[in-house]
This record gives structure tokens, sequence and C-alpha cells, in this order.
């Protein structure tokens, strides 16, 4: 009796221990700020519910948020009615609790020889098997569960709860883009805020006010600012002058004169920061009035203000939470034209002006924010439209997993990583291997086809533009080398970059900045770099195709990813591993895989690489009946130069084997990847063993 009295009180413990952490404020605060509960089904949640009852074969799967007394589901895949219409259960009709609760997967192989038998049916299918993930966020919040229903009991492997895994940080991106779009709204609603609560001064303040808030871009503000202050400050020019911590120094934005201008060389763009009135101001947070600029030498705009026939000029801080960020001037062609009067309502327009500029500078933010969250929502459907139905590299033979041993060492780095191998060897794999192992595996990995693109195309598309940079560049355009600011960038098929893009790609390795084309404003980017090619860049280098700095350049950690036919042993594997996959998506079971049929694929030189072995295995599942795999004659003839029967002399084997290495290299004798350094020879050796074994290159 005491034992049990003592496990009923553990039990009530544990179950008051897992309430308090379901009703946590700062979780319940998370889960508000999500703004997801009691909305809509979104197709972005309810393509990845389809996808796990795809993957995983199961009837039902949710995306299911707890908050303090019920579980909401936000998108629920085979939910019987009238659940399906309700959306929600009580908490005590929830496997998900749990998981929120602990913030650990949930895994129930059969719910009948489980804690969970004597509960209410929770979905009303009849499930006898639940696992389930927790939606955490960067924070540690768990706001819910992705979790997936079997009316079978089922044991679920280690691979199955990875996808749940890998779905439910597919969510929690969705979330977080949500939150991130809810955040900038706010921005812009505290921002507009800011404006509409600014004091009323008088009634100048007030017009100027309703002329500038609606002022969001640079050329309509500076107008605005010189209509308003021609009624009440008389001005002959006036110019907004801001400070560029880029450049250094001040840069001038000017308007046209309200009364045509003698001077025909026009005043320079730009002041520097010392020995000039607006950098004198920024130091001393004072205005400059100054009646007659010809008595005052002290500053280098007087000179070509005076070359325009200015004589007089006042200039006032803009301050910003205690820093001045530029200047408002204003100047006339009358000595002694402004006085302390004048200085004292220029100063209390540029409170105005500073609340106007902000409002700009924000709108500008908000619009580059989201026209790159537009750019990476863009891409990122597109890579999952685009990605291949695995996900990692299959093999068990010693030269892949010495590849897979130099990802793992290279992954924590943010060395640049050159991937070679020939095509259709599974290049883009490793580099997905290699970003997600590393630092930046919660960034965005952006893909760059250098071959894809015509030449005319890839500056803009790795750089970017600025609106009316070309013909047909109606906006700005953010490049990928911005989009991929934190993460990884990755340039397949390097070897056809066009030359004249080599240098610029070469600066941005090395400095780590970069233009958009038809910009001046130098852009800085953190990115770590991964390059492939099937092409061989050393030979490209010795032949003036592709710079050499820029080779070694990416060359700092090489990985060679080996021909199918060198690791003859991982054919079976793949084979095993692509008809799962096919059968699979095509409802078409397949028992077995026949010795005669495994060994013709073992046998074949697979030229395509896995590429084609995928591609064969495809149409053999389509042919299959009775379970079986079937294989047609559509292999590909064998690679001219195979040998098929045993070598049964030494000589035979020598010779067999530098055929082989001059196959592998593409005939190429001498140089840092030929045949002869492969082989431990000099060239010259090499030509003359060839001449005796009577090897000759193939026409």
């Amino acid at each position: 009796m005491q034992e049990w009295w003592g496990s009923l009180r553990m039990g009530d413990r544990m179950q008051r221990k897992d309430e308090e952490k379901i009703r946590d404020a700062e979780r319940l605060a998370a889960l508000q700020r999500a703004s997801l509960l009691d909305t809509p089904p979104e197709e972005a949640f309810d393509r990845l519910t389809r996808l796990a009852t795809t993957l995983l074969r199961v009837p039902v799967a949710l995306v299911s948020l707890v908050d303090g007394n019920r579980q909401f589901f936000k998108s629920c895949v085979g939910l019987p009615e009238p659940l399906a219409s309700l959306r929600q259960t009580p908490l005590t009709h929830s496997f998900c609790k749990h998981v929120v609760a602990s913030g650990e997967p949930l895994v129930v192989p059969d719910i009948r020889n489980s804690s969970f038998k004597d509960g209410p049916s929770v979905f009303g299918i009849g499930e006898l098997a639940y696992t389930g993930v927790p939606l955490t966020t960067t924070e540690g919040h768990a706001l819910g569960s992705f979790c997936v229903v079997d009316t079978s009991p089922r044991m679920w492997t280690e691979e199955e709860i990875e996808i749940l895994r890998t779905l439910a940080a597919s969510v929690m991106t969705e979330i977080g883009l949500r939150e991130l779009g809810n955040d900038l709204q706010r921005l812009v609603e505290e921002r507009t805020g800011q404006l509409s609560h600014a004091e009323e001064r008088w009634r100048v303040l007030l017009q100027l006010n309703n002329s500038l808030v609606t002022c969001l871009d640079r050329e309509t503000l500076l107008k605005a600012i010189a209509g308003a202050l021609l009624g009440v400050i008389p001005h002959d020019r006036m110019a907004l002058v801001l400070d560029d911590p880029v450049e250094g120094g001040f840069k001038v934005l000017a308007v046209p004169d309200p009364v045509p201008s003698p001077q025909v060389t026009p005043i320079p763009t730009t002041w520097p920061r010392h020995g000039s009135r607006s950098g004198w101001i920024a130091e001393s947070g004072l205005p400059v009035l100054t009646p007659d600029l010809r008595e005052d030498s002290r500053f280098v705009e007087h000179g070509p203000l005076i070359g325009e026939g200015l004589l007089s000029a006042l200039s006032v801080p803009l301050k910003s939470k205690g820093r001045v960020i530029g200047t408002l001037n204003v100047g006339s062609r009358e000595i002694g034209r402004y006085d302390e009067s004048h200085s004292e309502l220029l100063l209390a327009i540029a409170d105005q002006v500073v609340l106007a500029i902000q409002n700009m500078l924000a709108h500008e933010e908000v619009a580059s924010l989201k026209q790159r969250l537009e750019q990476e929502n863009l891409y990122l459907q597109e890579e999952c439209r685009a990605e291949a139905p695995f996900a990692d590299v299959v093999g068990e033979s010693a030269i892949i997993r010495k590849v897979l041993a130099k990802i793992r060492i290279v992954a924590g780095t943010d060395s640049t990583v050159l991937v070679t191998g020939e095509t259709g060897t599974g290049k883009e794999l490793v580099v997905r291997a290699i970003h997600d192992l590393s630092r930046r595996k919660d960034k965005i990995l952006i893909k760059v086809n250098c071959a894809a693109l015509p030449s005319g195309v890839i500056e803009s598309e790795l750089f970017g533009h600025e609106k009316g940079a070309f013909t047909g560049a109606l906006t700005r355009r953010v490049g990928r080398f911005e989009l991929a600011h934190g993460g990884t960038l990755f340039l397949d098929e390097i070897g056809d970059l066009p030359q004249e893009l080599q240098a610029k790609l070469l600066r941005v390795l090395q400095e780590g900045e970069f233009e958009r084309v038809g910009g001046t404003q130098t852009l800085k980017v953190n990115i770590r770099l991964v390059a492939a090619t099937n092409r061989d860049l050393a030979g490209a280098v010795e032949e003036g195709r592709f710079r050499a700095d820029l080779f070694y350049r990416l060359n700092v950690f090489p990985i060679a990813i080996p021909p199918l036919r060198d690791r003859a042993e991982d054919v079976p594997r793949l084979v095993r591993h692509f008809a799962m996959i096919y059968a699979s998506k095509m409802g078409k079971p397949i028992e077995t895989i026949s010795e005669r049929v495994m060994d013709k694929l073992t046998a074949y030189r697979w030229p395509g690489n896995v590429r084609e072995l995928q591609n064969v295995i495809e149409r053999a599942v389509i042919l299959s009946t009775r379970g079986r795999i079937e294989l047609d004659d559509h292999l590909a003839a064998p690679v001219v130069g195979a040998r098929t029967k045993a070598a049964a002399t030494l000589e035979e084997i020598e010779r067999d084997h530098i055929l082989s290495v001059l196959e592998r290299v593409g005939w190429r004798v001498g140089g840092e990847r030929g045949a002869a350094r492969i082989l431990g020879l000099k060239r010259t050796t090499l030509e003359a063993r060839m001449g005796r074994l009577g090897i000759a290159r193939p026409s």
C-alpha cells in the first residue's frame, strides 16, 4: 500500500510539473507572438503534413499547437469529421502535451501496451501508434508538435523520427518568417506613430509636418522640404547633408534652385569630415550662421558656394538620439540675410526633418528586407520543388568513407571548399552535407549554376543590380551573394564562369565586398563559399581559360568525388536505395532483386555515374512485374577500351592499370592531375612505357 501511495504521489508531482511547463508564461507568450492560433489552414503547413503521410506511409499527420488548456491543429491531414472541422481538442485528449512538456520526441509503438491505454481515443480513427517531435523556437520554447498517427502497431525507426525532425524544422522556418513579417509591420507602425505623435509647435511646423509625412523616397522628401522652407525662410539654395559612414564624409542631397543659378560648375556632392561646415557641426552639435561667406575662410564649402553666387548661409544640425546625422542648410545671394530668429526656426524645422528622414530610412530598410524575404522565400520554394528524393551520400566503400571523413573535418570551419568530380557523382549532395554540418546550418544555402545562366545575366544574378542599371532593370534586385549573407553560397559548375567575372569573384572572396551592377555603394557580406565543377581547373589554368589566383583561392580544401566505376562495391546498396524510393513513389512493391540483375548492374561501367544508375533503376521499377526488378536493354554501350576479361600476365595487369588511370583523367598524361603524377612516374617514363605496351589514345 505504501509503495502504491508513493507511486501515486510521484505521478501527481510529475503531472503538476508538466502542467507548469504547459502554462509557462514565456512559452505562451512565444506562442502568442506566432499569431497562428485559431487561424485558417495554410498551404505551407498542409504541404508539409501531406509530405509526412507520403514519406512515413501513415493515415494522419498533424501540426499541433498547445496553449494553456487545449491543442489546436494548424494543419491536419487524414483527420475525420467532426474533429477535422473543429480542429482542436482539450489537453485531456492530447498526446502532444507530453511532447511540449518534455521538449523531446514521444514515441508510442502500441498504445494498448502503454500508459495511454486507458485514455479516450484522441483522433477517432482507432489509432494504435503515435510519434511526435516538438516545434521548438530558438529560445527553447516548445510551441507544439509535428506528429503522425498509425492505425496499426509500429516500431518507429530513428530514420522516421529524423524525418519528423526535419519537417518540424521546416514548420518553424515558416513560423519564423511570419514572426519576422509581423515584426517588420510593427516597425513600420512604430515609426509612423512617431510622426503622428510629434508635438505641433506652431502653424508652420504643422504645415511642414503635413508636407513631409507622406514622403518615403529621397527625391520627394527633398522637394517637400524645399517647398515648405520657401514660405518661411527665404533662400536661393537648400541642401540636406547626411553623414555617410561608408565613405567617411558627408553626402549632399540638393534640389534645383528656386531661382536659376548662373553657376556652370556643379558643387561637389560630398564634403570631408574635417574642415567642412557639416564636420564642425557634427563635432560641436551647434548651428553655424555666416552673414558673409567672403569673410569666413574656415570651411571648404565656402569657395564653391561663393562661386555659385551665394553670399550668406545658415546650417543647423539634424540630431537623432543625441547624434548628429547630418545638417540642414539654406543659402542666399544677399549678405546678412539670416539672423538668430531664422536659426531658431530652422532648428525647430530640423526636428521635423529628422523624423521624416528616419521614416524614409525605415521605409527603405523595410522595403529592402521585404524584397530580401521575398527572394529567399521564392528561392526556397524553387529549391524544395527541385530537390532530389534523397538527401544523403549513400555508400560504404573505403573511398567514399574517405570523402565523408573530409566532409566532417572541413564542415566545422568557414574555409572555401572545391568539390570536383564527374557529372552525376553527387557533388551537390556533398555540398549540402557540408552546409548541414557547419555552424551556418540554420542559415540559408544559396545555389547558383554558373553554366545555366547566360554571361550577360550571371553578374546581375550574383551581385544584384540597381534600378535602371540596364534595359529591363525596372527595380532593384538583390543578388545571390547578398541573399546568402550569413549562410553558404554554392557555385556549381564554377569552371564555366566567364573570365570577366572571375576577377570580381576573387575580390569578393578576398575582401568580402562588392557593388551591385549599376551601383556605387560598396556592400559587405559574410558568406561561406563552396564551389563544384566537373572540369579540370588546373588544366584550364594552364590553358589560360581560368585565373590561377582564383583557382588557388578556391582550392583551399579540395574534395574529389570518385566516379561510380571506382566504387563498384557501393552499387548494390545504391540499387536497393533507389529501388525503395521509386517503389514507394509508384506504389509498386519490390520484393527481390535477382543476383543476375545485380551482377549486371555491378559489372557496368556507369559513364553517367550515380545519376545514370538512378535513372536506370527508375526505369526498371516502371518495368517491374510481380515484385521483381526488370532491366531492359537500354543500358549505354560499354565505354570504349573497357576491359572485360581478367588479365593473365603481369604485363597485362600493368597495361590495364595504366589504361584505367588514363581514362579516369581524360587521357591527360602530364600536369598536376595527369596520369604520370598519379602513377608516380616521370612523364617521359610513362610515355615510353605506353609505347612499349601498345597504349595509344583513342581517336
